[in-house]
C-alpha cells in the first residue's frame, strides 16, 4: 500500500487541518520504519481534541508499521467515531431525522454530533410544522450551506431541493418535455406561475387565451406549460401554454387524420376561397383542398361561382397523405354521377329549362343541370328557317326546350325549342 494512501484513507482534510506541516512530514517517515519522535510545540487552541486526534494518528500509524491492523479499512474501523465528517460547502449530502422540534429538526450525518435544520430550511413551501415534510427515520438530502471552518455546520434541505429542482427544470427543458405548475398572480404582462417552488414567467402571448377567458381568470389554476428559456443564473425561466395548446391540437388532429378513409363523406365549411380551389374545415384542424376540376361534375367553373366562405358544404375524401398531413377532397363526388340518373330526372317527353353555354354553326348546347348538357340544333331552334344561331339564342341565356331522346352510353341529350313553339301554336 503506498504511503500517502493510508494516510488519506484516515480522512486527510480532517488531519491535515489540524496537523502542523511538521507532522505530515514525521508521519510518513514512520511508515518506512523510522522512530516518530515527540513533539514539542504546544497543542493548539483545541488542545485536549487535537492531542487526542494526533495521538490517534500516531498510534494508527505505529501499528501500520508493527503489522497491525493488515489493511487500510482495519484503520478505518478503528478511527471510526473519531473523526467528525467532512463537509464541503455547496455538497448535497444524505442525512436521517433523528428528532423533530417545533421549530425544527436534528439530523445526523453519520458521525457523533447531530445537526439542527430549522423549519424554514426544510421546505420550499410554507409550512407550519416539520412533519409536514418528515418524520423521524426518514432520510433525506441537504446541502451544505457552511463547513463548519468559520463556524458551525448549516445544512438546508429547503436549498437542496431548490438545486435538484433546477435540475429536474433543465432536463425537461433539455427534452422538450412538459411540466406543470400553479398559477400565483397577474403581473406586468402576464403571470407569474409556480414551478414546485420555483418562479416562473408566463407572458401573455403564451397564455392562448381563447373566446370568453380573461388573464385574471387563470389565477389559481394548475396548468401545464412547456419551457421557452432558462436561465439559473439570473433566475430566469419563460414559459409557455400556448404551445402545449398547440401540441395538443396537431395530436388531436393527427389523430383524427389516421381515422380518415378514402372515400368517406364529410359535412365542412368553406374556409378558403382560391384560383385553383377551395379549403373547406371538416374538423379537428383539419383543412382538406377542393381543387377546381373536382369542383363540379360539368363545366369548369371559378370556384366564387360555387361556392362562398363560411357555407356548409358536403365533400367526399378522394386521398390522405399521411406524412405531409394533406387531405384531397371533393365536392363533385359527394353527389350522384348525373348521368347515372339522367332519365329519371330529365325523361323523353318532359320540357326543362337550361341554360345557353356555347354556340356553334349546327346548333347550341344548353347545361341542363351541373354534368348535364344537350344539344339544340339549329333546325330545332325555331319554327321558321334561320342562317345563324346567334340570330335566336345568346350564350348565357336561359331557354326552355323538350327533351326529344337521350343516349346514356354516348352521354348525348337531343333538345329542341321548337316542338315548344309549335305546341304553343296547336293551343293557340
Amino acid at each position: 500500500m503506498e504511503e500517502r494512501d493510508i494516510y488519506e484513507k484516515i480522512n486527510p482534510e480532517v488531519v491535515e487541518s489540524i496537523l502542523e506541516a511538521s507532522e505530515l512530514e514525521k508521519i510518513p517517515r514512520s511508515i518506512k520504519g523510522e522512530k516518530v519522535k515527540e513533539e514539542e510545540k504546544p497543542l493548539t487552541q483545541n488542545s485536549q481534541r487535537e492531542g487526542d486526534i494526533q495521538q490517534e494518528v500516531k498510534n494508527n500509524v505505529l501499528t501500520i508499521q508493527q503489522g497491525e491492523p493488515k489493511s487500510g479499512n482495519d484503520v478505518l474501523k478503528n478511527a471510526k467515531g473519531f473523526f467528525p465528517r467532512p463537509f464541503k460547502k455547496g455538497d448535497i449530502i444524505s442525512v436521517t431525522v433523528v428528532k423533530i422540534q417545533p421549530n425544527g429538526v436534528m439530523v445526523s450525518a453519520g458521525s457523533k454530533e447531530d445537526h439542527f435544520i430549522p423549519i424554514h430550511g426544510l421546505s420550499l413551501n410554507p409550512i407550519s410544522s416539520p412533519e409536514e415534510v418528515v418524520k423521524i427515520g426518514n432520510k433525506i438530502d441537504v446541502l451544505v450551506m457552511r463547513d463548519g471552518n468559520n463556524g458551525g455546520v448549516v445544512l438546508s434541505k429547503k436549498m437542496a431541493d431548490y438545486v435538484k429542482k433546477w435540475q429536474e427544470l433543465k432536463e425537461k427543458f433539455k427534452k422538450n418535455e412538459v411540466v406543470s405548475g400553479k398559477v400565483v398572480k397577474s403581473i406586468k404582462g402576464g403571470l407569474l406561475v409556480d414551478i414546485n417552488g420555483i418562479g416562473a414567467f408566463l407572458p401573455q402571448s403564451q397564455i392562448g387565451l381563447r373566446k370568453g377567458e380573461t388573464v385574471d381568470s387563470f389565477v389559481g389554476k394548475t396548468l401545464d406549460f412547456h419551457i421557452l428559456e432558462l436561465d439559473q443564473t439570473i433566475r430566469r425561466i419563460i414559459i409557455s401554454r400556448l404551445k402545449v395548446l398547440s401540441e395538443l391540437k396537431e395530436k388531436e388532429r393527427m389523430k383524427y387524420l389516421v381515422n380518415l378513409k378514402k372515400g368517406e363523406i364529410y359535412t365542412g365549411v368553406v374556409r378558403s376561397i382560391q384560383d385553383f380551389g377551395i379549403f373547406v374545415d371538416i374538423g379537428n384542424g383539419i383543412d382538406g383542398l377542393v381543387r377546381v376540376n373536382e369542383l363540379t361534375w360539368g363545366r369548369r367553373k371559378p370556384a366564387q361561382e360555387v361556392v362562398h366562405i363560411g357555407e356548409t358544404i358536403k365533400v367526399k375524401v378522394i386521398g390522405v397523405n399521411l406524412e405531409s398531413g394533406k387531405v384531397a377532397l371533393s365536392l363533385r363526388q359527394s353527389k350522384p354521377y348525373p348521368w347515372d340518373v339522367v332519365d329519371v330526372k330529365f325523361p323523353v317527353g318532359s320540357i326543362v329549362e337550361g341554360t345557353v353555354i356555347r354556340i356553334h354553326p349546327f346548333g347550341a348546347v344548353v347545361e341542363l343541370e351541373d354534368g348535364i348538357t344537350g344539344l339544340v340544333h339549329i333546325s330545332q331552334l325555331d319554327i321558321k328557317r334561320i342562317n345563324k344561331v346567334e340570330d335566336v339564342v345568346k350564350v348565357g341565356e336561359k331557354i326552355q326546350v323538350k327533351v326529344t331522346a337521350i343516349d346514356r352510353d354516348a352521354k348525348k341529350i337531343k333538345l329542341s325549342r321548337r316542338a315548344i313553339l309549335e305546341e304553343g301554336q296547336e293551343e293557340s
